[in-house]
């Protein structure tokens, strides 16, 4: 019986090499994708907690004994700061100066946020939501501020009397 020299299909040698150009690519490509989504997920809940530490603070650091002290969280399209009412920079947990910037293409789209047109939100002793920077108008309704990167949004919920903030 006679073997043809070369039978129709690919070598071992052939598949190995497909395999590991396709390989190569996968781990170049992959990573790549999906990652705004991820960015503005991480982005969203770390403004989230922000927004509740300022909000702890002034529960926590807002009797002076003699007049309530009120904090607030000022931002703009592409960074946020902590400060009394006053104006009065208030260091980050983390131990960064000044404004604390979004990264990786976040921002806050529309601007200002509805319900917040003063681009602030301070909180009272209580804990209570207010809508402009000396907290004297308390915030009537749910406050939406969203965050967009690529085609990704994320919101976050300032509710009004308890201020409580959600990620939905």
């Amino acid at each position: 019986m006679e073997y043809p020299l070369r039978s129709p299909g690919f070598t071992l040698v052939e598949l190995i090499v497909v395999m590991l150009v396709l390989g190569i690519l996968a781990a170049v490509f992959i990573p790549r994708s999906g990652n705004d989504a991820i960015i503005l997920s991480t982005q969203a809940e770390q403004f989230a907690a922000d927004i509740r530490y300022v909000q702890s603070l002034a529960m926590t650091q807002g009797w002076s004994g003699v007049s309530p002290r009120r904090y607030r969280i000022n931002f703009t399209t592409a960074a946020y700061n902590f400060t009394d009412v006053s104006g009065v920079a208030v260091p980050h947990p983390s131990g960064t100066p000044g404004s604390i910037a979004f990264t990786g293409g976040v921002s806050i789209s529309p601007f200002p946020a509805p319900a917040l047109p003063n681009n602030v939100v301070s909180f009272d002793g209580l804990g209570r939501p207010y809508t402009d920077a000396s907290a004297a108008t308390l915030l009537a309704s749910t406050a939406t501020i969203s965050m967009v990167s690529g085609g990704s949004t994320r919101a976050i919920q300032i509710f009004p009397e308890t201020g409580m903030v959600r990620l939905p």
